[in-house]
């Protein structure tokens, strides 16, 4: 939770102030680190930017040089921890969500309400933890890209340069 607040969860988060302020190269962008819904599935990184076709190589060169190499800024660590830890304080379960956020910590093996737990933890984290995060779970990882747009104003070229290249049709996706 904290190293997507961190990275790519807001405003002042290193994606969006590199790729979208900085380099004016998205109208959206986000990185999130994704835990799963039960204990038999993975967690996985999730990183969205949303540019237009004549930015594409520049978009994606600078997204990828930040999974690989993260900015590091205490200032915007401390604001995404406060931020974190105010998130939790003001959360309340109510109504439905008794018996939603029960089944939801019950398929993670969690017995109660794990937000106390969280919060504990939480303070004690430190920038050089969401750096070994970091360098532990997506440097040097591999990546699947999905690019979606007009085939005739994408440069294919751009995408082979990162692998494997695989055209999909509407009717792959939608089956119709």
């Amino acid at each position: 939770n904290l190293y997507s607040r961190y990275f790519g969860g807001g405003m002042s988060s290193p994606v969006f102030q590199t790729l979208r302020e900085s380099k004016a190269l998205a109208y959206a962008v986000s990185s999130r680190y994704i835990p799963p819904a039960r204990l038999d599935r993975s967690y996985y990184n999730t990183a969205y930017i949303g540019t237009q076709s004549d930015k594409l190589e520049e978009a994606m060169e600078g997204m990828m040089e930040l999974l690989q190499q993260m900015p590091v800024s205490s200032a915007t660590f401390q604001q995404a921890k406060d931020g974190a830890l105010q998130a939790i304080v003001v959360d309340r379960i109510t109504k439905t969500e008794i018996l939603q956020t029960y089944h939801a910590a019950r398929k993670l093996g969690q017995n109660g309400d794990f937000r106390s737990v969280l919060y504990a933890e939480m303070v004690k984290l430190t920038m050089d933890d969401i750096v070994r995060f970091h360098e532990k779970y997506l440097k040097g990882k591999k990546y699947r890209i999905a690019v979606i747009g007009s085939q005739d104003k994408i440069d294919l070229n751009v995408l082979k340069s990162y692998g494997h290249l695989e055209e999909v049709t509407m009717e792959m996706i939608f089956g119709y």
